[in-house]
């Protein structure tokens, strides 16, 4: 099997050169724009999910999310896209600058990242272990000289034994981080609801919509523990 597969699979290459089809799998150019073209889409869209409701689909979202919340308290959900009468949202200030500012990163990244793109591949060629200390110093630089404190670098050594034990037992670091970020407005509406309600410790069950999604959320704690 593995003889008639490489025999199948140099057919096909040579199908491919004799109709003038692109070599995939041998460093086209085809190939590599439209992996990077897909990439770059995904930036455009994880913005829907994030703004409207506070879950992000990959890292880079993630820090988006964090920035915008040390901007100006900054809380990702259906409220962003209120309009409010006479008064301006303020959330809704920072998801336009945030669209604004992700076209000025286009047009400049088309024209001036178009211009310095080759000069900067030469990055690509340190070695890891030279370029790593220089990228970790520069990160406990930069904490330091915006907490001023010692304690500060202590927890981000704190943060990066956790990310290595994570690493280490194959846990995804995404969730952790979604839960960091949506455990303080989680637990300021709840006591919000709680108030409201007259102290009532059942009040996400008094409604069939709350009651819906709490099943969802069981089924699926259920369906990735058994995963």
């Amino acid at each position: 099997m593995p003889r008639r597969s490489a025999t199948v699979s140099r057919a096909c290459h040579r199908k491919n050169k004799t109709a003038g089809a692109p070599d995939f799998g041998e460093g086209a150019p085809e190939g590599i724009a439209a992996t990077e073209s897909a990439n770059s889409a995904v930036s455009g869209a994880n913005l829907i999910p994030v703004l409207s409701l506070g879950i992000p689909g990959n890292a880079a979202a993630v820090f988006l999310i964090l920035a915008a919340d040390s901007i100006g308290g900054f809380n990702p959900g259906p409220a962003v896209f209120r309009f409010t009468t006479p008064d301006v949202n303020p959330e809704l200030v920072i998801a336009f600058g945030i669209f604004v500012l992700m076209s000025i990163g286009n047009l400049l990244n088309w024209t001036i990242g178009g211009a310095f793109m080759r000069s900067m591949g030469i990055l690509a060629r340190v070695p890891s272990h030279t370029l790593l200390p220089v990228v970790l110093l520069v990160t406990l630089t930069a904490i330091y000289v915006q907490e001023t404190s010692l304690f500060a670098l202590w927890v981000t050594f704190g943060f990066g034994v956790v990310g290595y034990l994570f690493r280490r037992c194959d846990i995804p670091v995404l969730p952790f981080v979604i839960a960091f970020i949506l455990a303080e407005p989680l637990e300021q509406t709840a006591r919000e609801a709680f108030a409201a309600t007259g102290g009532n410790p059942w009040f996400l069950f008094n409604s069939v919509t709350s009651i819906l999604f709490m099943l969802a959320t069981a089924a699926s704690i259920l369906v990735l523990s058994r995963r």
